[in-house]
């Protein structure tokens, strides 16, 4: 039996269904956001974690909303592949902001470093290196894992994923939670901690 019929029908379906929400109609444009949702939802979280991808979503919806009247589909498979297309960039987005924030949390331990090196006795650098290694011993064996192969071995993001064969955005998390983690542990010895965390 032929499914043409049940395709075209398909077809028919979305872009009524935009042209009305191009029209101003909420209820269309609800009912669009459910139908797609699962299927967007699920390209995101392969990117990013559960809280980044509703987010992508909600800007990515709030960002039809308010062009429905300029963003006009062809067919509902020119609508589907811009809508993956799209959460796909807004995800690649999520993990260079993540990237970033990444770095400036790590160069936070270092920013001063250059100003009070030479009024810290040595004897409170070396204790500050113990408690320092003693607290990244401490870390959970995957977050120490990628944690020191991004500070200590300068490796990239991309090439600790392939050696961890975890995703890059897992990466992302373990080193993150790594920074937490010490700045918690070792918050009793700021500011110094800030200047000499990682002069091991």
């Amino acid at each position: 039996m032929s499914i043409e019929p049940d395709i075209e029908l398909t077809v028919d379906e979305d872009i009524v269904l935009w042209h009305s929400i191009s029209r101003g109609d909420k209820k269309a444009f609800d009912d669009f956001f459910m139908k797609y949702y699962t299927l967007l939802y699920g390209y995101s979280r392969y990117y990013v974690s559960a809280e980044d991808a509703n987010e992508v979503l909600q800007e990515l919806m709030m960002w039809l909303w308010e062009n429905r009247a300029t963003f006009v589909p062809d067919t509902t498979s020119s609508l589907r592949q811009y809508l993956i297309t799209s959460v796909k960039r807004r995800c690649f987005n999520v993990l260079r902001r993540q990237e970033k924030e990444i770095l400036e949390e790590s160069s936070w331990f270092e920013q001063e470093q250059d100003d009070y090196y030479e009024f810290i006795d040595l004897s409170v650098v070396n204790e500050l290196q113990s408690l320092i290694q003693e607290a990244i011993d401490e870390l959970p064996s995957s977050y120490r894992q990628a944690f020191t192969m991004h500070r200590f071995q300068d490796k990239t993001r991309q090439e600790i994923a392939e050696t961890l064969q975890v995703s890059i955005k897992t990466v992302d998390y373990r080193i993150q939670q790594s920074l937490k983690i010490l700045r918690e542990r070792l918050k009793d010895y700021l500011p110094i901690l800030a200047i000499y965390s990682f002069i091991l």
